[in-house]
C-alpha cells in the first residue's frame, strides 16, 4: 500500500490539474475580441481577428501545458505556430500565453479555494506595474469580495484585460466550524 504523501508539491499538482481543467473548458475564449474600457467584448476585433480553430489550438496547447512542464518559450512557439506566422508574432504569442496561463492559475486557486471551504472572501491586489486606471482599479477599491461572487469588472479573479498583473488574495478566512451544544 502506497503512502498519500500530504506535502507541498501535492497541493501544487491538485491546483495544476484544477487548472488544466478550467483551461480545457474555457482557454482561448477572449482571444480576438474587442476591449472596451478593460472589459471583453462578444464582438470581434477588427484589429487582431481569431478563428474558432485558432481558438480551440490556443485552448489544446494551454490544458497540454499544465498537463507537462515545459520552458515558456515552448508554449510561445506553440501558440505562434497554430496562429500561423503570418498573423500572430511572437510578442502576441507571448501575450496570449502570458494571459491564458494566468487564467488558468487563477481559476484554478479559486476552484481549490472553493472545494476547501476555508476561503470566505478575496481582494483584487492591483499591480505595481499598473500605470493606468481602468477596472483593475474598480476591483481593488471594491475592497472583499465573497468567494464566487464577481468583482466590478465582472471577473473573478484576474486578469482583468491583456497585460493585466494584477492577482487576487484572500481576504478573510472561514471561521472554525463549531458543533452545536445538544
Amino acid at each position: 500500500m502506497t503512502e498519500k504523501r500530504n506535502d507541498a508539491s501535492c497541493v501544487i499538482s491538485d491546483i495544476n490539474k484544477l487548472a488544466m481543467d478550467w483551461a480545457r473548458e474555457h482557454a482561448g475564449e477572449r482571444l480576438g475580441t474587442k476591449w472596451y474600457d478593460g472589459e471583453a467584448s462578444t464582438e470581434p476585433s477588427e484589429k487582431c481577428p481569431v478563428s474558432e480553430s485558432v481558438r480551440l489550438a490556443v485552448r489544446q496547447i494551454i490544458t497540454d501545458a499544465f498537463s507537462h512542464e515545459g520552458p515558456m518559450s515552448e508554449l510561445v512557439e506553440r501558440i505562434r505556430v497554430a496562429a500561423g506566422i503570418s498573423i500572430l508574432d511572437d510578442e502576441r504569442a507571448q501575450l496570449i500565453a502570458d494571459t491564458e496561463v494566468k487564467f488558468a492559475m487563477a481559476y484554478g486557486n479559486l476552484e481549490a479555494w472553493k472545494r476547501t471551504n476555508i476561503v470566505k472572501s478575496v481582494k483584487w491586489l492591483k499591480s505595481m506595474l499598473h500605470t493606468e486606471r481602468d477596472v483593475c482599479d474598480l476591483n481593488a477599491e471594491a475592497g472583499a469580495i465573497p468567494l464566487g461572487q464577481p468583482f466590478p469588472s465582472g471577473d473573478e479573479a484576474p486578469p482583468a484585460h491583456p497585460r493585466c498583473r494584477c492577482t487576487i488574495a484572500i481576504a478573510e478566512l472561514n471561521g472554525p466550524k463549531r458543533r452545536a451544544v445538544p
